[in-house]
């Protein structure tokens, strides 16, 4: 497994997609800073006190944590480079010349899920350095606020994105094409299936009445998306557990489907 791991971060390393999509990433965490500084700072004096009140931004390190990455633009961004990741293999013939020939594929699916796990760990700790550094350096409202609630936040934000990107990686892997992978990853990053289910959250409180719970309160994109990071401990071990479940079985289903799929 672990041989398997570094070979598919090399391959990783080298990959030119890898490197296109490190620029997109810095490139929209620096783009978030200038937003946030003309927003809280507004050096060019371009907002009345209105849309400062409508526009009112936190400047905490956790919040600003949150903001970064809890957003449609890097979950753009970390599903397309979790299906380019998931279907290389396939798509320049490398799993003909080595997944067919042994006896466990499944070791294959999750050291690549793994090793896109690595990747992306790596990216969002250089972002979030390159993001709460030039904040402090040139925010003036900057405050760094409790490290203890700071390292919930990242903690939380963490594990949902391993948590997407698993998501990412069974689309992937079940439709074996980077489109097949793309298309219902994109529908869960803008929004569109938040969408849907709250629908589907209308028409359960129609035929059921008004509940303490509703689908949406299941469904981890729902819950993760919209997650009070100021909640209390169960509303955490509750994300939490969503989180394991959500992850276990679709790298599990990944791992199953890589093991009983012929390799063509």
């Amino acid at each position: 497994m672990y041989n398997l791991i570094k070979m598919n971060l090399y391959r990783m390393s080298k990959a030119v997609s890898t490197k296109v999509i490190a620029i997109v990433w810095i490139f929209l965490t620096l783009f978030n800073f200038g937003v946030m500084k003309i927003v809280v700072d507004d050096p060019f004096n371009i907002m009345s006190e209105a849309d400062k009140a409508t526009l009112a931004t936190s400047s905490v390190a956790s919040d600003l944590i949150q903001s970064l990455f809890v957003s449609s633009n890097f979950l753009i961004i970390l599903s397309v480079f979790v299906v380019l990741f998931a279907n290389a293999e396939h798509k320049c013939g490398f799993d003909k010349n080595l997944i067919g020939i042994t006896n466990h594929k499944w070791k294959h699916a999750l050291a690549r899920w793994i090793s896109a796990v690595i990747g992306m760990t790596v990216l969002m700790v250089v972002s979030s350095l390159i993001y709460l550094g030039t904040c402090a350096l040139f925010l003036n409202a900057f405050e760094l606020g409790s490290l203890a609630t700071l390292a919930k936040v990242c903690g939380i934000v963490y594990m949902g994105m391993v948590t997407f990107s698993a998501i990412f990686f069974f689309f992937t892997t079940l439709f074996k094409s980077s489109a097949g992978g793309l298309v219902p990853s994109l529908i869960i990053s803008l929004g569109i299936l938040f969408m849907i289910e709250k629908l589907l959250d209308f028409l359960f409180n129609k035929v059921f009445g008004s509940t303490d719970y509703v689908p949406s309160d299941f469904l981890f994109d729902s819950k993760f998306l919209n997650f009070d990071m100021d909640a209390g401990r169960n509303a955490i071990i509750f994300l939490g557990v969503l989180c394991l479940v959500y992850t276990v079985l679709t790298v599990g289903g990944s791992m199953l489907l890589q093991q009983r799929r012929d390799v063509k």
